[in-house]
């Protein structure tokens, strides 16, 4: 049993560096196998558990470094560490959630560790890189403004100084989101492969089916009423109100379309309504913010439940 591990382990790695190569070499095929690079880890904890995946993250890493450079690190460290947790996940036939919620807790923190270790390695500041290239751009639309004639100039400064300040004060949101998006082009991919692989995995819960915990109903509140605090711009405080409100009304606004395709399903209304309804959310903004609401009030009122008992 342990040589049929170790083959399986050469033949797994050999995949690995082959999608490594033509992820490094190969353009625009390698933004396919890129989303590839976490499926041997996967399928090598599946089938030896995460004990064995451990071994297997830290034999592939260290080839990684010995095939190319030890920056490749930045790359495997994160898909290998994912590959892993998500493969442990669904040994055990997790729900689709969870193990979408743990992929995106492991792509995040490496986020976060690549952030740190790209300032204390190497000296580079992502951060500061963008807020200089945000000033950049501020200047150069300062300059282009400055023909509109000083009043409009000044509002269209004022504005754009604005969505700068919001992008960077969000940056910790959109680490969150980019980590999501990660873990779930990586559960995606994988579960394709894996079902070739004749490898059983559970079924993604539709969406219409989500209900999040209504604990989220009382950190909204409590962001809500640090925010009539008005904290200081910039402040740590600040920061965390910030990307707290816009994690929160994502989650609610998320709510609130699986509330949607919810009654449309109920009602057997055609599954294109619903998806129309969410493409032109995105477009009309009092659109979102009533999807919102809505589903603020699912999550504390169970209208789900309402709707359902009076069948």
């Amino acid at each position: 049993m342990k040589t049929k591990n170790i083959t399986e382990g050469a033949v797994l790695l050999g995949v690995f560096i082959l999608l490594l190569l033509v992820t490094l070499f190969i353009p625009f095929v390698g933004l396919v196998t890129l989303c590839g690079l976490i499926i041997p880890f996967v399928i090598y904890t599946i089938r030896n558990g995460w004990k064995s995946g451990l071994w297997f993250i830290v034999i592939a890493n260290l080839l990684s470094m010995l095939f190319f450079t030890p920056v490749i690190l930045l790359l495997c460290i994160p898909v290998s560490t994912a590959g892993v947790v998500m493969g442990y996940f669904f040994s055990k036939n997790s729900n689709r959630y969870a193990v979408l919620g743990a992929g995106t807790g492991v792509y995040l923190l490496n986020l976060l560790l690549g952030y740190i270790v790209t300032i204390v390695i190497f000296n580079i500041d992502i951060m500061e890189m963008v807020k200089e290239s945000a000033e950049q751009s501020v200047i150069s639309a300062e300059l282009l403004a400055s023909t509109l004639g000083k009043q409009n100039a000044e509002e269209a400064m004022e504005q754009v100084q604005q969505t700068m300040d919001g992008f960077i004060y969000l940056m910790p949101s959109f680490l969150v989101t980019i980590a999501f998006v990660f873990a779930f082009i990586s559960q995606w991919v994988s579960v394709i492969v894996l079902k070739r692989l004749k490898i059983e995995v559970n079924a993604f819960p539709p969406f219409r089916e989500l209900v999040l915990p209504k604990s989220l109903l009382w950190y909204y509140l409590i962001v809500l009423l640090l925010s009539l605090s008005l904290p200081e711009e910039g402040t740590t405080l600040y920061l965390a109100i910030v990307n707290l409100s816009f994690i929160l009304m994502l989650l609610m606004t998320i709510q609130g379309l699986s509330f949607l395709f919810f009654i449309c399903y109920e009602k057997k209304i055609p599954k294109a309504i619903p998806i129309m309804v969410l493409i032109f959310s995105f477009l009309l903004s009092p659109l979102l913010y009533i999807i919102r609401m809505i589903g603020i009030i699912d999550i504390g009122f169970n209208l789900r439940k309402r709707i359902n008992s009076k069948k």
